[in-house]
Order: C-alpha cells, then structure tokens, then sequence
C-alpha cells in the first residue's frame, strides 16, 4: 500500500532537509538525478548515515548495496548484499517496506519516520530521507536513504507504570 509519507514541513532533521537540497541540486531540471550526480566528496558528514539500495524492475525487490557505518553501528549488522525484504526490521517491516518502494513507484523523495528499538533495549525515533536516482532520467533504478537517529530519552514501561 503505496503512501506518501510526511510532509517536508514536519521534518526535524536539519541533516535530511540539507540532504533533499543536496538531491534537488543533483536532479537539476531533470526528472531525477543519476547516481553518477552522487559525489560523496560533497557529503561527506552524510555518509555514515546512508544507505544505497538497487532496484530490480523484474522482481520488483531492492538489494542493499552500501550501508553507512552509523547504520551499520545502530542496526547491529551490516546488510549489504541482502534484499531488503529478508531484513528482519520487527513490527515496523510492512511501514519500512512500503516507504522504500514508494519511493521507487512514485519516483519521488519520501520522508518518513518510525521507532527502532536496539538490541540491547534503547529506543530510538528514526527520520528518514528516501530519495530515487535513476539512470534514464525518468525510471528508478536506485535508492538513495539518509537515516537520523535520535535516542529517547526516557523510556516507557509497564514496570515504571
């Protein structure tokens, strides 16, 4: 079920605003930039919060291709070269799917966010920035994610109730 995601106006991260001027700066009057356009000499704060991911029209799936040392730190595991729907991401896996793939059908960025709870309990909110690039100019053939994280402070539980 295809969404559109949150409005750029309720976006907190000042990371992911900067990051969507950076994909409009690529995209100039095209359609959608290329990922040649991606310099990472350009974003190099950014990077550790990324994640690239290859779209395959065939099987409609996405495969990780590069994922961020912060990402990688937060999540546990590293998950290049897996698709992402053999990502176990709990009771957020349908949300996180479709905000991935509707970014491919729409062809347009997508901000969207969500609790992640690490393994060892802290609970995060994570504001995400999906941005397609594609080769042709018009059809997606990449993603591009920029994910922030933010510890919560306080924690909520029926221990403490």
């Amino acid at each position: 079920m295809a969404h559109t995601g949150k409005p750029i106006a309720e976006v907190r991260s000042p990371m992911l605003l900067r990051a969507y001027e950076y994909w409009q700066s690529m995209r100039g009057d095209r359609v959608l930039p290329a990922r040649s356009d991606l310099d990472p000499l350009d974003i190099p704060d950014l990077l550790p919060n990324v994640i690239l991911l290859d779209y395959l029209p065939k099987d409609h799936r996405l495969k990780v291709r590069l994922v961020g040392t912060l990402v990688v730190d937060m999540y546990g595991s590293d998950y290049t070269g897996m698709y992402l729907d053999e990502i176990d991401f709990g009771e957020v896996r349908d949300k996180v799917l479709d905000d991935y793939m509707s970014a491919v059908t729409a062809a347009r960025p997508l901000f969207s966010d969500h609790v992640f709870r690490q393994l060892g309990g802290a609970l995060f909110d994570i504001e995400r920035l999906i941005v397609p690039l594609s080769e042709d100019g018009t059809q997606v053939t990449m993603l591009l994610a920029i994910l922030d994280f933010t510890r919560r402070e306080r924690e909520f539980s029926l221990d403490n109730a």
